[in-house]
């Protein structure tokens, strides 16, 4: 008779921490799914295939390096992450070529160590359309990794680098079913 009653009290027992555990469980899956993170996405655009998404923050900053096409010198554009957009703060390149601003329209034009730089451009951008190619070697540069775009999809595909705003479990799904 104590071993019954032993036994039924030990399932019981068993029985509330499975409830328990599975009460936190959903507690922590819902939770996540009202937590909104944002993350820069680059699609290969035709073929409607995520390349990278990276959690960004408010302030974040990124680059892209690319070689004009005429001048084959480096140009970098800097942008910053602000209120859900993509801000272009600033360009560094080393001679005109045709597309590169000559003026100071846009923001603080500098001349040092032999580059062109602009400064304060601060414009915003929903999105950004990019042709990347082997002729011009298009790299984004994000906390302080590179990623040399032009290899990691055919010769010139079209890409779209966006900002989106989805649910933390929505991204560590992603994470978890993309690699």
């Amino acid at each position: 008779m104590k071993n019954t009653r032993l036994l039924f009290i030990m399932l019981k027992k068993i029985k509330f921490k499975s409830f328990y555990l599975i009460f936190l469980s959903l507690i922590l899956i819902f939770s996540l799914n009202f937590i909104k993170i944002s993350f820069l996405e680059i699609i290969d655009y035709q073929a409607d295939k995520t390349i990278l998404a990276e959690k960004v923050d408010n302030g974040d900053q990124f680059s892209l390096k690319y070689l004009h096409s005429v001048a084959r010198t480096p140009v970098i554009e800097f942008f910053k992450i602000k209120d859900q957009k993509i801000l272009l703060t600033g360009t560094e390149y080393q001679s005109y070529g045709a597309g590169l601003p000559t003026s100071n329209n846009l923001g603080d034009y500098i001349l040092k160590d032999n580059k062109f730089i602009i400064q304060n451009i601060d414009q915003v951008l929903p999105e950004i359309m990019l042709r990347v190619s082997n002729y011009a070697q298009t790299e984004f540069i994000y906390n302080q990794k590179t990623y040399k775009l032009f290899k990691l999809a055919k010769n010139e595909t079209l890409f779209q680098i966006k900002i989106k705003k989805i649910s933390y479990l929505s991204f560590i799904l992603r994470r978890y079913y993309n690699g």
